[in-house]
């Protein structure tokens, strides 16, 4: 039997999965920045928003890796993409009349899976699409850089519905929120229509009929995927830790909805200013130069918000924040497909899912009770030291995953070469053959 070539893609299938990764992205500006703000005036406090936050993310870390094997035992990513997308749709519909914690909980968790899904099997299918192609980064920089548009185009879309909610008066309350959960289920429901039409063909011949099929492909998780994901978790909390509660701190700043949109948009202008570059980079020099700079400048940029005195500092922090984003949301995809074989590759990609979601489970619960009780810069201060946490783990343990073109410490004066070897391999780990 003839088996699929994952490279070979129609005009359709790719302006498909492009549509879909805008899209997908695309709900994340839209929301994000005003959920926070949304709790809050539905009277909620700062501990309650983490609760919400964090409960809603866990089940996301706990269905991910069932959704991964799903989909590998299936070899079919558009059913499931199809599924979720409509059911998410269908519960930003009913945040408008919700009040109780709990009904908030269960709405946020069924959002925050099909976001964390959407991720997962985009990056599956433009990991297939670069099978053998040695451009592995580029290529995911190309399209998840789409989804960056669309961030950033979607999320002005919402800051302008809730200032015209108020009147122009720069008005937060609940009345002017609730105009995103009317117009925002429809992104989600564009998100089904384009995914019915992605690349989603078998790759794996078909078994004969009457043989049952095979279990899903079960390997050892590598010790440098173990490193990685601890790292991950690390990063994603220290940085998903502060974004959580970033429009509430600017909110205490005296800065408007517009503002608040313009902070948030502008910082993606810049993460699409990185991801156009930085697959090519990490295809020449390799995926741990990229991502251990990454690493390096996260807590720096979170002890930077600490005396913010007005939304044009928060603005300048916040472009660095395009350079830690545009980084691992693109590198850190394209690290586990390189570890990951076509077998395992959406279990691969779902633990990576799992390990953000579990620090963004986790962070909301403490980043909350911080904020609440002792402000919004003790919150700031423990995100960064999370984030010196997840260098650490990063610098002295995960290994290059990528063969590349030239060592990084090979383009530096010989006086810099032992520095940047740092960022060519891990620092107590032995060199082995790229896992």
């Amino acid at each position: 039997m003839s088996v699929s070539s994952p490279g070979s893609v129609t005009r359709l299938e790719q302006f498909a999965l492009t549509a879909c990764m805008f899209l997908s992205v695309a709900t994340i500006g839209f929301f994000q920045p005003f959920i926070p703000l949304f709790l809050e005036a539905s009277g909620m406090t700062r501990s309650q928003i983490g609760q919400i936050a964090g409960i809603g993310t866990g089940l996301a870390f706990l269905l991910q890796p069932l959704i991964g094997k799903l989909s590998d035992r299936l070899d079919a990513r558009r059913p499931l993409m199809i599924v979720t997308a409509i059911v998410a749709g269908c519960s930003y519909l009913f945040y408008r009349s919700a009040h109780s914690l709990l009904l908030f909980i269960v709405l946020s968790a069924i959002g925050s899976n099909a976001i964390s899904y959407f991720g997962s099997a985009c990056a599956v299918l433009v990991g297939r699409l670069a099978v053998g192609s040695g451009r592995g980064g580029a290529l995911y920089a190309k399209y998840r850089l789409c989804g960056s548009v669309g961030y950033v185009f979607f999320s002005l879309i919402a800051g302008g519905l809730v200032q015209r909610a108020g009147n122009g008066q720069g008005q937060m309350g609940r009345h002017e929120l609730s105009v995103l959960f009317l117009y925002g289920p429809l992104i989600f429901f564009a998100i089904a229509i384009v995914s019915w039409f992605v690349p989603d063909r078998k790759i794996v011949p078909s078994k004969p009929k009457g043989q049952r099929h095979s279990k899903p492909e079960k390997v050892a998780l590598p010790a440098n995927m173990r490193y990685f994901l601890i790292a991950y978790f690390f990063y994603m909390f220290a940085m998903f830790g502060a974004s959580g509660y970033l429009s509430l701190y600017m909110k205490s700043l005296g800065t408007s909805a517009l503002w608040i949109t313009y902070i948030f948009s502008l910082g993606v202008v810049c993460e699409v200013l990185v991801m156009s570059q930085v697959g090519r980079f990490a295809d020449r020099y390799g995926r741990r130069p990229a991502l251990a700079f990454a690493f390096i400048l996260l807590p720096i940029r979170l002890l930077l918000y600490i005396p913010a005195t007005g939304p044009l500092w928060v603005l300048s922090v916040q472009l660095m924040d395009g350079v830690n984003f545009g980084i691992i949301g693109t590198i850190g995809i394209v690290f586990a497909n390189d570890i990951a074989t076509e077998g395992n590759r959406g279990l691969m990609q779902a633990r990576l899912a799992g390990s953000a979601s579990l620090a963004t489970m986790l962070c909301p619960a403490a980043c909350g009770w911080l904020a609440q009780k002792y402000g919004f810069g003790a919150m700031f201060a423990l995100t960064a030291f999370m984030g010196v946490l997840g260098a650490i783990v990063f610098l002295l343990f995960v290994e290059e995953t990528h063969t590349p073109v030239m060592a990084l410490s090979e383009r530096v004066p010989v006086v810099l070469r032992p520095l940047f070897r740092i960022l060519d391999a891990p620092l107590l780990r032995k060199p082995s053959a790229i896992e």
